[in-house]
């Protein structure tokens, strides 16, 4: 199926050169710097609030029945995107799930490398279900990086014993830090596999692997995790991380759905606000799961 005109367009116009396997962290921020920060509108509701000590959104919008709440772990390759920048992207999740949403502000590497980020969502969670929410009302969410830190919350909440979410959504995430499996389709325009290895690197700081599956969860045992939905792209750089992680899941029992678009590349759902059909359509497949599986 080839790519709609509106996402042609959007692709066309990134430059070659935008995942340079050269840029640090800092050229990594500049990159999508110009993606962040777009206003939200007037019918969104931000609260800045702390759930278990961590800085997070909590976003509701009007009309809205926000009975159940998305947690969602938010992409940027594990340097990029602090929480002020993206409010944007909880309207979207918001207006698209029938959802309130909740996002931490975890730490970004390399300033604060791993377990920082992992840290953060898990707290942030635990504080959530303190606060009242029950766990059965929660979807957590996903989108690249956050794909990861996300499946490494339910490991670690499975091993400490603690509720977990209703289910789990992933948007294009990134679940092996070292792309041991590149895709033979070099059609990504947002991400090569060098450049995703060197984020990977940025988060680990050298303390362990990237294939470890404390940050690599496609290789973890997934045993007694919620069900696992799957978007990935058919270009998407990351993507057979996610294939090995569904694989993973149902070897261990685990309900895993995992679908492949065609035509499609890393992060199109974040283009639904340019109309882009295929993310319009990929949303309304979210959302269907998220109504079946959630509260």
């Amino acid at each position: 199926m080839p790519a709609s005109k509106e996402l042609r367009a959007i692709i066309d116009a990134i430059p070659p050169d935008f995942a340079d396997p050269a840029a640090d962290y800092l050229a990594v921020r500049a990159m999508f710097a110009p993606f962040h920060s777009r206003p939200v509108s007037k019918h969104l509701q931000v609260r800045l609030l702390e759930y278990g000590g961590v800085r997070c959104g909590d976003y509701a919008l009007e009309a809205h029945s926000n009975h159940r709440v998305a947690f969602h772990c938010h992409g940027g390759a594990f340097v990029s995107t602090p929480l002020d920048e993206y409010h944007f992207y909880a309207e979207m999740i918001a207006r698209h799930t029938d959802c309130r949403v909740v996002m931490p502000d975890y730490r970004l590497a390399p300033e604060h490398p791993y377990p920082a980020a992992h840290d953060d969502c898990f707290n942030a969670y635990c504080g959530l279900v303190e606060s009242g929410v029950e766990p059965q009302n929660i979807v957590l969410i996903g989108e690249s990086c956050g794909g990861s830190l996300a499946v490494g919350l339910l490991l670690r909440l499975r091993d400490a014993g603690l509720p977990m979410p209703a289910c789990f959504v992933s948007l294009t995430g990134w679940f092996d830090l070292s792309v041991s499996e590149e895709t033979g389709e070099r059609g990504d325009p947002f991400l090569t596999p060098e450049w995703v290895r060197n984020r990977g690197r940025d988060y680990v700081a050298g303390k362990i692997a990237l294939d470890d599956p404390r940050v690599s969860p496609a290789f973890a045992d997934l045993t007694g995790l919620p069900p696992l939905y799957l978007q990935i792209g058919q270009f998407d750089t990351v993507g057979n991380g996610a294939a090995r992680l569904a694989v993973n899941a149902l070897r261990c029992g685990v309900e895993a759905t995992m679908e492949s678009w065609p035509g499609m590349i890393q992060g199109w759902h974040g283009l639904v606000n340019e109309q882009v059909p295929e993310a319009v359509a990929a949303w309304c497949r979210i959302r269907a799961y998220i109504v079946h599986n959630a509260g």
